[in-house]
């Protein structure tokens, strides 16, 4: 999906993505704050009773009990000093007098639920994580914390009060950044919402000591955020203009329909098991609620969702000079006297580059929950551009992954980025149908069977033709097990020719098998011959330029035809032999144009694979003819067609031999088997009556295919049969044309240049392997006729 161009700021999605902004949520991404460390009563095993603040003394006691402090990469634990530089106390050393020390805690976590601006009637619980000591130059670099339980939703770090230096913690979302020090007689509490992304400074002297916490939601008596009264009205008129505003495409001057949703991504990250409307975070949770309101008065349906977002940039390093990196890691805004120049030696960022213009974006949404909390109806997988909007862009968020792809020749530098977000999803209620079924067509063919089942034809044909504008798309590359029989008793049900052949149209012939015979069968009754023979030709007919898989699939299918043919003419009454019938002939159109276009490549390894791809279908086919039992100007057109090139005989020959495990003997006679046969044996026959080769006969058959004067020579030279060898001065234009025909062709002639003199010397030498290609090609010729002789064919076969 390509990044839109620069949008009106009257359009309805950036009218709404400013409204929004401008929403005074209450709360912070993060706040800190202090109080006496009197409460604060901590015991470590091995060290003893902490005294508070933290003696030297004791620091370095912790120090020696601790160990390299771990982070999580994705689903891996690393210990790496280069990313987290600092020692972690085990925690089964720690031991806190809960009582006394709740006395403090518990009031600086109501606090901290509203700095951070969590719904009403919602409060925090502190689960102890770790114990850490810093000393002096230890850090850990820019990161992002992992939501370790559903419930967590931020992160608390209580620096406890002492003489060290440095060590700030910088906390960042959404283009802000906080740097928060500590103190030297009270306890610091820092709480960010867990998807910040933060670091610790560099201590520069003493130690560092902290407790972390994971702060979970105890969401008792909590909902939903009240949306900010004055927005609702505006928001309302703008959905309902979005709505029915017509998208005016990038390729073409007209409009085309009006979207039917709105996609509002939010600011913060969740978990899949995590995500609810009572568990947003900050600016979400008003923003969403301002949403969910106005919906209802749009007369809208909402979810809330995980979106995944990818961005393509071009961009620029402007920290690379030329002949090295300037130092990324300076920051003009930190006036902490203590941190200094940290970073000055580090190597640079990877990712520290430039974003300059958006070549490219997709969104994926999935895990959507209503407003009761339950799982939403089936919404959307992939988001166009024309449907979202944002208060915040992703690129000012810290995306979870980036790759940079240098300068290429031909394009620039480019930065991709992956971000997850939250997201509002939104969509007016009378357009409900269209929206879930686009999503999900399995659901489409499972609501439109409800109907039919209930009686309720006609509603059933009206939501059945909303699909139309998309149903090929989306249903084309649906592959559940069920898909195939529930769109043909569906379609059958419908009873309106125009709706079930769009119903079936996107369906791939190569998920037809014999348990569908029934409902094939039964819908081909109800429209007729002449609807049945236009929905097998689109069948056929490939909807897009065919893939290399997608003809594999579809040789593979034929292979195996005999057995639904066989189906279909048992299956009770006229209609199904007329349809294997069609099959049949569809299938011969199909495989002599596969047959046509592989006799026409030119290379000859390529052409013989090309042949040896299609023996088994050639067999399907032949074994289908047999099958059915009344097409005989297709069996007759066939062999006809399969007999008239010499190159076909080592598929053909190939094919009989598949052929000889899926048709009775007695059946072969009357499908153009023995006709396939004895032109094999005769064939075969006449190549191997042919005299040996001389061994000093070098003469090459020329395969012909350009009339040029170098051509000419070249076919002069390979005709000769005494001449071995040929040097030939061309220029190399001239010589690039001959290694050209030598190659394509795969003439057993060996050539090289000789660079003396000008112009060059071309020297063709023709090899041994002359022989020994004809030496194999006879082997096989006889193994091959040996194998059709009459015992073998006319009896079970091997």
């Amino acid at each position: 999906m390509m990044a839109a161009g620069p949008e009106s700021t009257q359009s309805p999605r950036s009218t709404i993505a400013a409204l929004l902004g401008d929403v005074d949520a209450p709360g912070s991404f993060s706040s800190r704050r202090t109080a006496s460390p009197d409460d604060l009563r901590i015991e470590v095993g091995g060290v003893g009773p902490l005294h508070v603040p933290i003696p030297t003394g004791q620091a370095r006691e912790l120090r020696r009990i601790a160990r390299p402090a771990r982070y999580g990469l994705g689903e891996r634990t690393l210990i790496d000093p280069t990313v987290r530089d600092t020692w972690e106390v085990p925690r089964s050393r720690v031991k806190i007098d809960k009582r006394r020390w709740n006395r403090t805690l518990l009031p600086i976590l109501d606090e901290l639920a509203a700095d951070l601006g969590l719904p009403a009637g919602s409060g925090l619980l502190a689960e102890l994580h770790s114990m850490l000591v810093y000393t002096r130059g230890q850090f850990f670099r820019p990161h992002q914390d992992s939501e370790k339980d559903d419930r967590m939703v931020a992160s608390l770090v209580i620096t406890l009060p002492g003489t060290f230096t440095g060590g700030s913690l910088v906390v960042e979302h959404g283009g802000e950044r906080a740097v928060y020090r500590s103190s030297k007689d009270k306890l610091s509490f820092v709480a960010f919402y867990a998807d910040c992304r933060h670091e610790v400074r560099p201590v520069r002297s003493g130690h560092r000591v902290v407790l972390t916490y994971n702060l979970m939601l105890a969401a008792v008596d909590a909902g939903p955020a009240r949306p900010v009264p004055g927005v609702d009205a505006a928001l309302t008129d703008l959905l309902r203009e979005h709505f029915r505003t017509p998208i005016r495409s990038r390729w073409r001057d007209a409009d085309g329909s009006a979207p039917n949703r709105l996609v509002y991504l939010l600011d913060h990250q969740y978990t899949e098991r995590g995500l609810s409307w009572t568990r947003l975070k900050g600016d979400d949770a008003v923003r969403a609620a301002a949403l969910r309101v106005a919906a209802d008065r749009a007369d809208c349906d909402v979810a809330v969702g995980l979106a995944d977002v990818h961005e393509t940039w071009s961009c620029t390093d402007e920290d690379w000079d030329g002949w090295h990196y300037r130092n990324r890691w300076t920051d003009p805004d930190d006036t902490d006297p203590d941190d200094e120049d940290e970073w000055a030696d580090s190597p640079p960022d990877p990712d520290a580059y430039e974003l300059s213009e958006l070549l490219d974006s997709g969104i994926t949404v999935d895990s959507c929950i209503d407003p009761s909390g339950a799982a939403a109806e089936p919404l959307v997988a992939r988001v166009d551009d024309t449907e979202v909007c944002a208060t915040t862009p992703s690129a000012q968020l810290e995306p979870y992954e980036s790759e940079y792809e240098g300068y290429m020749g031909n394009y620039g530098n480019t930065m991709d980025r992956w971000y997850r977000r939250a997201a509002v999803l939104i969509w007016p209620r009378d357009r409900a149908f269209e929206v879930h079924a686009e999503a999900s067509p399995v659901w489409a063919l499972t609501t439109l069977a409800d109907h039919l089942r209930a009686g309720d034809v006609a509603t059933a044909q009206r939501l059945a033709a909303t699909l139309g504008p998309y149903w090929d798309a989306t249903a084309r590359d649906t592959r559940e097990p069920d898909f195939v029989a529930s769109a043909l008793r569906v379609a059958a049900d419908l009873d309106q020719a125009d709706l079930a052949a769009m119903l079936l149209r996107p369906l791939r012939l190569e998920s037809l098998t014999c348990p569908h015979v029934p409902d094939l069968v039964a819908v081909a009754a109800r429209y007729g011959d002449g609807w049945s023979g236009a929905l097998l030709a689109g069948w056929f007919t490939p909807p897009a330029p065919v893939h290399h898989t997608d003809n594999a699939e579809r040789r593979t299918w034929i292979a195996s035809l005999a057995p639904l043919c066989d189906a279909l003419r048992t299956a009770g009454q006229p209609t199904g032999s007329r349809i294997a019938q069609l099959l049949l002939h569809h299938t011969w159109e199909w495989l002599d144009a596969e047959v046509t276009r592989a006799l026409e490549i030119r290379r000859p390894s390529h052409r013989d694979q090309a042949l040896t791809e299609l023996a088994a279908p050639v067999a399907g086919f032949l074994a289908g003819v047999a099958a059915v039992g009344t097409a005989d100007d297709l069996r007759d057109a066939a062999a006809a067609t399969l007999c008239a090139d010499d190159a076909m005989l080592s598929c053909l020959v190939q094919a009989l031999r598949h052929v000889a495990h899926q048709i009775p003997a007695d059946a072969r006679a009357t499908v153009g088997i023995d006709v396939v046969r004895r032109h094999c044996v005769r064939r075969l026959t006449a190549r191997i009556a042919r005299p040996l080769r001389a061994a000093d006969d070098w003469s090459i058959a020329d395969p012909g295919g350009c009339d040029c004067d170098l051509c000419g020579t070249l076919a002069d030279f390979l005709a000769d049969p005494m001449r071995q060898r040929f040097a030939w001065p061309i220029k190399q234009e001239s010589r690039r044309h001959v290694h050209s025909r030598i190659d394509r062709d795969e003439l057993p002639v060996e050539h090289r240049t000789i660079r003396q003199g000008r112009p060059y010397t071309l020297v063709l030498a023709k090899t041994g392997a002359l022989f020994e290609r004809e030496a194999q090609a006879r082997r096989r010729d006889e193994a091959d006729l040996a194998w059709l002789d009459d015992r073998v064919v006319v009896g079970a076969g091997r």
